[in-house]
């Protein structure tokens, strides 16, 4: 218990240090509100499991092209998996690439793609890059937690609910507002709120 504790103390440090030597501010990526991101990150845990991966219907499997077509020399150097997801807003599609780790004691934290398409799934109507850069990992089964630092918006991105699902670990993440939020079990909570971040100080 000890030990846990002391290695999570670590890691809410260690994040603390790096949100306040930050910046810059999140940039535009289209964004939902917490509820939408849980649905979102649980419906991505699950359709990922099945072997069509959400592309049930011919517009959908349209909008899956449409989405590999649209992300074409915008991918990081991975290996990606497609996954087709209902829009949240009720019309068209939401296409994930979930970049996958080339080995099995790897993570890829960072480096997906959301791509929202039309209903008929022939036009790519917005791209949104869910992180500035990939970020691969090592990974052992068991981990105490994974944690990172977005930049990309100021609420965690559905792809890190899916990515705790599936590893069965907590992840926390660090976003440009400071403040830092634990990702665990299909769920985000804050567990430190930007109005109590420690001030940066000018020497």
């Amino acid at each position: 218990m000890i030990t846990k504790t002391l290695a999570m103390r670590a890691v809410l440090l260690t994040t603390s240090i790096l949100v306040c030597a930050l910046t810059m501010f999140a940039s535009e990526i289209r964004d939902f509100d917490l509820k939408t991101i849980e649905r979102l990150g649980n419906e991505l845990t699950r359709v990922t499991q099945a072997p069509d991966k959400g592309a049930t219907s011919l517009a959908k499997k349209k909008a899956k092209q449409t989405a590999i077509a649209a992300l074409n020399g915008k991918l990081f150097d991975l290996r990606y998996d497609y996954v087709v997801l209902d829009d949240p807003d009720g019309n068209g599609f939401l296409v994930y690439a979930l970049g996958a780790a080339r080995k099995a004691n790897e993570v890829v934290l960072a480096g997906h793609f959301r791509v929202t398409v039309s209903p008929d799934g022939e036009k790519a109507e917005r791209i949104d890059a869910l992180s500035r850069t990939k970020n691969v990992v090592p990974w052992r089964s068991g981990a105490q937690a994974l944690w990172i630092i977005q930049l990309v918006s100021n609420k965690p991105v559905e792809t890190f609910i899916y990515l705790s699902n599936f590893h069965h670990s907590p992840i926390y993440v660090g976003t440009p507002d400071r403040t830092i939020w634990k990702v665990d079990r299909g769920k985000v909570q804050i567990i430190r709120d930007k109005k109590d971040a420690p001030r940066a100080t000018n020497r």
